[in-house]
């Protein structure tokens, strides 16, 4: 079974201590393999500020939207993991949590169209987690702790209409609290313990 872990930085594994990649035994998409053992594949596909739809600035093409269908192609995938949304959140973008869940659904019917003439994968939709306004984050992420809340909301409702599986990251794993938005190598060991389960049912 081929697993397409398809995410931001917190899929990608930076450290909320120095910013630097966490090691294999750290991250989740890879903690996600030696839970499963034998007869899975975990494709790795985080990148730091990817969002949904929008393209941050300064950031070159972030566009999670645009940069999903590569991986597609590339790779026969029988789950696709899709980790997305806290970039959406910064307040330069200025979108509603109903905004960001409506570029939750353009992405899904994009899959949808993608895998139109032959069998749809699996999809596992993990909302944000919490996201604390502190220190570097504090102006980055103004307005961000009530919106990841509504959020999570949302995007149960889009994963509903689309049938997916839903795993609600915002009550179920936290952010580093002095760091505010990355997860520490424990939380991300519980995170993938969450999808073990889902996985495996």
């Amino acid at each position: 079974m081929n697993i397409l872990c398809f995410g931001d930085s917190n899929t990608f594994g930076i450290s909320p201590v120095d910013g630097k990649r966490l090691s294999e035994t750290e991250r989740w998409p890879t903690l996600l393999k030696q839970l499963l053992g034998t007869g899975f594949e975990v494709i790795e596909a985080g990148e730091p500020n990817r969002t949904l739809v929008n393209n941050p600035p300064f950031m070159g093409d972030k566009s999670g939207i645009k940069y999903l269908k590569p991986y597609l192609e590339a790779h026969t995938v029988d789950v696709v993991i899709i980790q997305l949304g806290t970039n959406d959140l910064k307040a330069r973008f200025d979108l509603t949590p109903e905004q960001i869940s409506r570029g939750l659904n353009q992405l899904l019917l994009e899959i949808d169209n993608f895998y139109s003439n032959t069998t749809l994968p699996k999809r596992i939709i993990i909302s944000p987690p919490k996201v604390y306004e502190v220190n570097q984050y504090q102006r980055i992420y103004a307005g961000a702790e009530i919106k990841s809340q509504q959020l999570a909301q949302h995007f149960a409702d889009v994963t509903k209409l689309h049938r997916c599986n839903f795993l609600d990251a915002y009550s179920q794993v936290n952010p580093c609290p002095d760091e505010g938005i990355h997860l520490a190598p424990a939380t991300q060991s519980l995170l993938a313990e969450h999808l073990v389960s889902l996985l495996t049912q």
